[in-house]
């Protein structure tokens, strides 16, 4: 099941690889790099053909959590740049999250080198648990993704209600989900540690909570992956409902612009008649405007023709909506 969040991933950095050179959105694009990392070497043949690569002795473990770390911190620095507006709170932000960090990254370093974990095993946590070294290194890591997730949805819910656009409040709420999501896995993580440390291999609790972990993982990864491509994608929503409503427009003037400009030749600006297919027009803003005007020039020309009430009430809609756009 890892290998649909690994994918989903990669996808994402793919897609965000233009902005690996930009200083306002490299921060995301290296967080879904060091996640997708994570999440791929934690895929069981990935795993075990890579440790050996690594120096074995479960190296390739204490790559994937560092990895993970990475992606958090990278993560929380781009929500924090995103939403705070004060470069002096960004920077101040943004050190404590690097402070964090290092300490993190030292302390889980320091748990791993202590343990006895000779023989490679993907889940570290479950079969050396019982261990100081590996309860430091399994702690320190969680403290520090719990530590950053609730700082980030704080901030969400704290910044997310002043934003305008749809598609970034959708957003930053799957982002949230998604958060959660990841808690619950770590906290499957964690009750499977302690279930080796105290019972000594329980298999049924643990069968469970290791099917539960691959869940949650799969649907942490989905919900942030969409809810980071979700304000990205507002823009080209809008821009679509825009010319979907622009394309309406044009097909409910025309039976008013067939009857006004009926036998004033002079006063339409293409030879050709139009017709409804006119609303495939390739730049439906301009020929809704030009209908408009068509219209309003027959009006002068043929004062004995007034428009109807409807059809005023429409064109002045029509004029609104173009003003707008």
């Amino acid at each position: 099941m890892l290998i649909v969040p690994a994918l989903t991933l990669w996808l994402m950095a793919i897609v965000r690889l233009p902005a690996a050179v930009d200083p306002r959105r490299a921060h995301l694009f290296r967080a879904t790099v060091f996640a997708a990392t994570a999440c791929t070497l934690h895929i069981s043949p990935v795993y075990y053909a890579a440790d050996p690569v690594l120096g074995g002795h479960n190296t390739v473990g204490l790559v994937t959590l560092l990895a993970l770390l990475l992606g958090f911190w990278q993560f929380h620095a781009a929500i924090v740049l995103a939403v705070h507006t004060n470069d002096a709170r960004r920077r101040h932000r943004v050190a404590l999250g690097n402070a964090a960090m290092a300490a993190s990254g030292v302390i889980v370093t320091y748990g791993f080198l202590i343990s006895h974990v000779d023989r490679a095993d993907q889940n570290l946590p479950i079969t050396y648990g019982d261990q100081f070294g590996m309860q430091l290194f399994l702690w320190a890591g969680t403290l520090f993704i719990v530590g950053t997730s609730t700082d980030i949805m704080w901030t969400l819910r704290h910044k997310v209600s002043p934003l305008r656009g749809a598609a970034f409040r959708a957003g930053f709420l799957l982002i949230g989900l998604g958060i959660v999501a990841f808690l619950l896995m770590l906290a499957d993580r964690l009750m499977s540690a302690l279930i080796v440390a105290v019972n000594d291999r329980a298999r049924g609790p643990l069968s469970f909570l290791d099917s539960l972990n691959g869940v949650t993982e799969t649907l942490a990864v989905i919900l942030i992956g969409i809810g980071v491509a979700l304000p990205r994608l507002g823009r080209p929503a809008r821009q679509i409902r825009r010319n979907m409503q622009l394309r309406w427009l044009l097909l409910r003037i025309h039976p008013t612009w067939r009857r006004m400009t009926l036998g004033i030749d002079d006063a339409v600006l293409r030879s050709q008649p139009m017709s409804p297919f006119d609303v495939l027009a390739v730049r439906p803003a301009r020929r809704l405007n030009r209908r408009v005007i068509e219209i309003r020039d027959c009006e002068f020309k043929r004062p004995d023709c007034p428009l109807t009430h409807n059809s005023v009430a429409l064109l002045n809609h029509i004029e609104d909506a173009l003003t707008r756009y």
